[in-house]
């Protein structure tokens, strides 16, 4: 039996067999699109889960009056947030009930905190939690105009609040030990009557 060459492919062959895609990577090609969807999906499904975890155990926070219970779950639910994965914006923005684009003038705004090392804008989950959370406040008191400038007063607020000096005098006036007003701002205006006087 005679040695059969094989055959060299024509010029046009050779360009049809470039391009063409065998079934195998057509169905990666095919499964690789369908997986970005469902890794959105994943993805929003645990930020959903994280942030009702978190909203769960801030409510306990807020229902306990003892004082070292209430600061450790607080600190719970910051540990959780703070390690949590970056949030993508397209998920940010079905949280917040809000476009994309609003999400990205938020982040300009400084509301929204974004995340370096990726070609996609990625947020810091503790603050898109925070701000989610006032934003939910908000509507459920009937705003949903000028969300931002709400939101910025309340975490301003939030922020007076998370001051270990106020904290601490807001604990004492509970439990009244605190000093009257009238003694705090007496003792005010003569250290700033010595200081005006010095000069």
């Amino acid at each position: 039996m005679a040695d059969v060459k094989p055959r060299k492919p024509s010029a046009g062959a050779a360009k049809k067999q470039k391009h063409r895609t065998l079934p195998a990577q057509r169905d990666h090609e095919v499964a690789g699109a369908a997986h970005s969807p469902r890794r959105k999906e994943i993805e929003e499904r645990a930020t959903r889960a994280l942030f009702d975890q978190a909203q769960r155990l801030d409510g306990v926070a807020a229902s306990t009056h003892e004082t070292g219970t209430r600061d450790t779950v607080r600190e719970v639910v910051q540990d959780l947030l703070a390690h949590a994965e970056p949030v993508r914006a397209t998920i940010a923005s079905k949280i917040l009930g809000i476009d994309e684009k609003t999400v990205r003038a938020w982040v300009k705004e400084g509301l929204l905190i974004p995340v370096r090392g990726g070609p996609r804008l990625m947020l810091e989950a503790e603050r898109l939690y925070a701000v989610a959370t006032l934003v939910q406040d908000l509507r459920r008191a009937g705003r949903s105009r000028n969300l931002v400038e709400a939101v910025w007063h309340r975490l301003q607020d939030r922020g007076l609040l998370e001051n270990d000096q106020l904290a601490d005098g807001l604990r004492q006036m509970e439990r009244g030990e605190g000093r009257p007003w009238r003694e705090i701002k007496a003792e005010w205006s003569s250290k700033n009557s010595e200081l005006t006087t010095g000069d």
